[in-house]
């Protein structure tokens, strides 16, 4: 399989320093003539799109740090104490929060009568067509990670509010505002069952049963090393050296192919998976290649050393926050460089399930695990989708 090379200047747009972005509710007060108050009751106090197509629709889509694929958003809620947006749904995306600081209380249904409470790096994927909200319950400012995912750009117009939340923007800020929202797809429901705005499918509940299969508390999670060696016959530490020390993985698709489908704690949609590294100081996985999928890695804390290209020869930094999104057909390797155990989340997206039998390992790699664990682990890594390369 050929892998490509990029540059420091081409990689340079697929990077986002954490510390140099702007809240969107400026950008919307400027673009389109939202109130900041008004974005900010509705939204929550500042967000920063780190990532989303450029062409997006919908009311999040204003000059994303990175130019992402199709299909998927990443947000920052920076939140003060006691901060949370409007009870809201969106209709054909999935929404997925993860607490990075603080701690978060998620709750849903159209009474918002039903919550958990989220720690840090504890994730839940809500369904389309819920009403949701979080809200920051720590005493101190909070970090939320915001993940949106759907089929394509125009399912991110989806977003609707309902009859008390509509009644109080309305009494609040004015038929205008409601007029300028529903101009980026964002729909008002009424109390006499009308809706302003585009058209939606009628809202559904879910009980606290069902949501908790969409819940993953990254204090009962095993790392991938400890789960899959029965299932696809490659030692512990074999794993450990391939793919990292403790890799977490949060959400994935149901039967997706690829090394690392084992004991997800989420079945999620066919586009996304996420992980968690955690590494002791030094660690990182060999090299690699995705050939048909997007790796985007966020620092969460400590410092990582993101590497690309033949011989990982080019190389950035990342701090709390920061993050990169690494091209198909690139070697790359991420290595912990703090002097205390750090976690990173890894986010791969591709455009179905099978895109993830997609990794290769440079000749240096492959030569090192046969040397270390024998040809039995080349072959059984092979069974899994994983190409050794000779070049």
């Amino acid at each position: 399989m050929k892998t490509i090379e990029v540059s420091q200047a081409e990689m340079a747009p697929r990077i986002a320093r954490f510390s140099n972005q702007k809240s969107q509710s400026a950008l919307y007060a400027e673009a389109i003539g939202i109130p900041r108050e008004a974005y900010e009751v509705m939204a929550a106090k500042t967000l920063y799109l780190m990532m989303a197509p450029a062409e997006q629709g919908g009311p999040m889509a204003q000059n994303p740090a990175i130019s992402g694929e199709s299909g998927m958003s990443i947000i920052i809620a920076r939140c003060p104490p006691g901060d949370k947006p409007l009870l809201h749904a969106h209709h054909y995306t999935i929404e997925s929060f993860m607490c990075l600081t603080g701690s978060f209380r998620i709750r849903w249904g159209s009474k918002a009568d039903q919550h958990i409470d989220l720690n840090p790096h504890d994730l839940i994927a809500v369904p389309p067509g819920v009403d949701r909200q979080f809200e920051n319950i720590s005493d101190d400012e909070a970090l939320l990670l915001v993940i949106i995912t759907g089929e394509g750009d125009e399912d991110f117009a989806d977003i609707s509010m309902p009859p008390d939340e509509t009644d109080l923007v309305r009494e609040r800020f004015g038929q205008s505002v409601i007029d300028a929202y529903n101009n980026v797809g964002v729909a008002f429901r009424n109390q006499n069952s009308s809706v302003e705005g585009p058209d939606i499918p009628t809202p559904i509940e879910v009980s606290a049963t069902d949501m908790a299969t969409r819940i993953a508390r990254i204090g009962d999670l095993k790392p991938l090393s400890a789960t899959s060696g029965d299932a696809i016959g490659v030692p512990r530490e074999a794993r450990e050296l391939v793919a990292a020390k403790n890799l977490f993985l949060m959400m994935a698709p149901q039967n997706q192919g690829g090394p690392m489908a084992h004991h997800s704690a989420i079945s999620g949609p066919e586009n996304i998976s996420i992980l968690v590294a955690e590494c002791p100081p030094g660690d990182k996985p060999l090299l690699h290649t995705h050939h048909h999928t997007v790796e985007n890695f966020m620092c969460l804390t400590g410092e990582f050393r993101i590497r690309w290209g033949k011989g990982g020869h080019e190389h950035i930094d990342l701090k709390p926050f920061d993050m990169i999104s690494v091209p198909p057909g690139v070697d790359r390797q991420f290595e912990n460089i703090s002097d205390t155990d750090a976690r990173l989340v890894v986010i791969i997206t591709g455009t179905s399930r099978n895109d993830y039998n997609d990794i290769s390992m440079p000749s240096e790699a492959t030569e090192l695990i046969r040397s270390r664990f024998g040809q039995d682990v080349i072959e059984a890594y092979s069974k899994r989708g994983v190409t050794f390369r000779k070049e």
